[in-house]
């Protein structure tokens, strides 16, 4: 089998260039089902995973033709650059061969082997052959060469896909950023730590290297749509407090569990507070806050397709997400009799509508806590 080495440079937009002596057709990229012939625990890990996922996501295919035909196709190959990185190598932008559409691939990830984020966006190199590169120092395997890699273990390795700066430098997706300045990343948890965790399972088969004891990390890589993931990240304390003839009600949300910013990633993914007041007396009160990235077009309106995120002329209105580490209080005042009872119900649900708010969207309820708050005087008769 032989060594290519190939340089996967990702700038203006994760642009992929190949920096390669051999020609793209002699690229030995091995396909990821040919790894699960061995790998096969992890295997099935990666198949559920958005990595895998990343191209056969209708919801992303739809986005990619939008990007495509309003930006053409430089806009095109930045979505290709991240959710299938072997596109440019292999010469097929066209999306004709199966390798590309594997998504982020066994093969592309344990193929890093440097990544440099002091340029922007960050510039992965890459080395695809026979030696596959991960975190366990005393892996040996009968099936191809293997090297031991710190960086796998390193939130670094996720940076080139999830830190983009356009190229007028305006910030678009910042969560590798945000986690570099958490208290995580001082603390040493790494990306890794929460999206890749330790769990029981074969490194290989069974029939061809057993280990009862075997511990690898989870290739499912549960991220921005996981219920367990949402839990972690955000807390919520609600304080009632009753004062004359009104309802005064503390909301704190703390940022407890993410090392980024709470939503992260796209930006067109929402947390939204929902605050519902109900009293003995037949009155309602809703209230909402909605956690947020907010950018406007060349043409200055609001944008409300991910495809629109990676036109020329973005810039950032406003942020109003659960940052990193952030203790948000929120406050809020209704009118109360005073022998009225109050039924409080606060939520917290996770939208991301890639299409647009009219169209498919994605919405999670994660979070719900029900509070009484008692009448200050008997009801009266």
């Amino acid at each position: 089998m032989k060594h290519v080495r190939a340089g996967l440079v990702f700038a203006a937009g994760i642009l992929a260039t190949l920096a390669a002596t051999a020609p793209l057709a002699s690229l030995d990229v091995t396909p990821s089902d040919h790894c699960g012939d061995c790998h096969r625990d992890i295997y099935r890990m990666w198949r559920d995973s958005q990595h895998a996922l990343a191209m056969e996501d209708p919801i992303f295919l739809d986005a990619y033709r939008d990007a495509r035909q309003r930006g053409g196709e430089e806009v095109s190959r930045t979505c290709l650059g991240c959710h299938a990185p072997f596109a440019e190598a292999m010469g097929d932008l066209a999306l004709e061969q199966r390798i590309t559409w594997e998504g982020v691939s066994c093969d592309y990830c344990h193929s890093i082997v440097s990544v440099d984020d002091s340029v922007q966006p960050p510039a992965v190199h890459l080395e695809v052959g026979p030696i596959k590169r991960g975190p366990i120092p005393d892996a040996e395997s009968p099936g191809h060469e293997v090297a031991y890699s710190s960086l796998h273990q390193q939130s670094l390795v996720c940076a080139p896909c999830h830190e983009y700066v356009n190229g007028e430098g305006t910030p678009i997706m910042t969560t590798y950023s945000e986690w570099k300045s958490s208290s995580a990343a001082r603390d040493g948890s790494s990306c890794q730590t929460c999206h890749m965790e330790l769990t029981r399972a074969n490194v290989v088969d069974p029939r061809v290297k057993r280990d009862s004891g075997a511990q690898v990390n989870l290739h499912r890589v549960p991220g921005g749509h996981s219920l367990e993931q949402l839990h972690r990240a955000l807390s919520v304390s609600l304080n009632p407090d009753r004062s004359g003839d009104q309802l005064k009600l503390g909301i704190r949300i703390i940022n407890r569990g993410a090392g980024h910013a709470v939503p992260t990633g796209m930006p067109g993914r929402r947390v939204i507070l929902d605050l519902l007041v109900e009293t003995s007396a037949g009155k309602t009160y809703r209230e909402k806050r909605v956690y947020e990235k907010i950018f406007l077009s060349s043409d200055g309106k609001a944008i409300l397709r991910d495809s629109g995120f990676f036109a020329p002329g973005v810039k950032l209105k406003a942020d109003t997400r659960i940052q990193v580490d952030e203790h948000r209080q929120e406050e809020f005042t209704f009118p109360l009799a005073l022998d009225a009872t109050a039924y409080v119900t606060v939520k917290l649900h996770y939208e991301h509508a890639p299409k647009g708010p009219d169209e498919e969207k994605i919405w999670l309820t994660f979070l719900s806590e029900r509070r009484v708050v008692p009448a200050a005087t008997p009801p009266r008769g």
